[in-house]
């Protein structure tokens, strides 16, 4: 689909909703309908448009609890749907689908806190007692990290996309991702004791503000507030 024709029947649409006039709001219409028709455009691929896909490329091979729960946030953040797609010889990716431009804000949200949540998890675990064993060390880091989203989580608000946002979305992940299908995250050392790190991570989450950027301006994402 041409996408400057999709552009210019968006305009047309956008006038004849805005438009005082209504006879101008009605040769907008028609101007869009004769759009539709010539070249055979239907209302899904005008609702499907504003759709907009952001991948990104992580360094995982599985999903462990606090990468799931960083990505949940940022699907509540920012109003977007995430897949992830994995091969036996790359790294996986995860792709942002949402309401241009949501994806783009998430993908570079996402950059930055996934960078600043592993070496947070990797401060934690190497202040581990010696004499922890590796599993034990790996949990509480697990579990510190999954604190430390939950602690970030509590200080935003989520994303409220309208109803109408809400539809386009998911006819749009109906048709193009048909056979998708859901994973339940790894949970590693399920009898360690960690009942510290996950408070430790709230605690540490806290200090950290996570503000939504401006499109355009996505340098500006997390602050630490070391006195929280």
């Amino acid at each position: 689909m041409d996408s400057r024709i999709l552009k210019k029947i968006r305009q047309c649409l956008a006038l004849a909703k805005q438009a005082t006039n209504e006879h101008e709001a009605a040769a907008a219409m028609r101007q869009a309908q004769n759009l539709m028709r010539k070249h055979k455009v239907s209302e899904s691929d005008i609702d499907f448009s504003y759709v907009q896909h952001e991948r990104v490329e992580t360094d995982c091979k599985k999903v462990v609890s606090y990468h799931a729960a960083l990505l949940h946030l940022i699907k509540r953040v920012f109003g977007v749907r995430f897949v992830m797609s994995s091969s036996l010889f790359s790294n996986s990716e995860v792709a942002f689908i949402g309401i241009n431009p949501q994806p783009e804000l998430a993908k570079y949200c996402y950059e930055v806190l996934w960078s600043k949540l592993k070496q947070t998890r990797q401060e934690y675990v190497k202040q581990q007692p010696k004499q922890c064993k590796r599993a034990t060390k790996v949990a509480r880091g697990d579990r510190f990290a999954e604190g430390w989203v939950f602690g970030i989580a509590r200080t935003v608000e989520e994303f409220a996309l309208s109803e109408k946002e809400t539809s386009i979305i998911e006819r749009y992940m109906a048709q193009e991702f048909p056979d998708l299908s859901s994973s339940s995250p790894l949970k590693r050392g399920k009898k360690a004791n960690t009942s510290r790190a996950i408070l430790d991570g709230i605690k540490a989450g806290k200090k950290e503000s996570l503000h939504r950027p401006v499109h355009g301006q996505e340098h500006t994402k997390l602050e630490h507030n070391p006195g929280a």
